[in-house]
C-alpha cells in the first residue's frame, strides 16, 4: 500500500471502529507495514478520543 493508496478499512486513521464500539488497529495496514508508533500529531490519550 503507497501513501497515495487509500484504505477503504480505516480510512486513512489507521484504526478500525466495530459496530459494537470497540476499536481495533487496522490489520491490513498493519500487514503492509504502514503503522507508525511515533505519531507527532498525537500528545496523549484525549487526542484519540480515549477516556482513561
Amino acid at each position: 500500500m503507497n501513501d497515495s493508496e487509500f484504505c477503504e478499512d480505516c480510512k486513512g486513521t489507521r484504526r478500525v471502529r466495530e459496530k459494537d464500539g470497540t476499536i481495533h488497529p487496522c490489520y491490513k495496514c498493519l500487514s503492509k507495514g504502514k503503522m507508525d508508533q511515533h505519531n507527532p500529531n498525537i500528545k496523549d490519550a484525549s487526542d484519540l478520543g480515549f477516556k482513561l
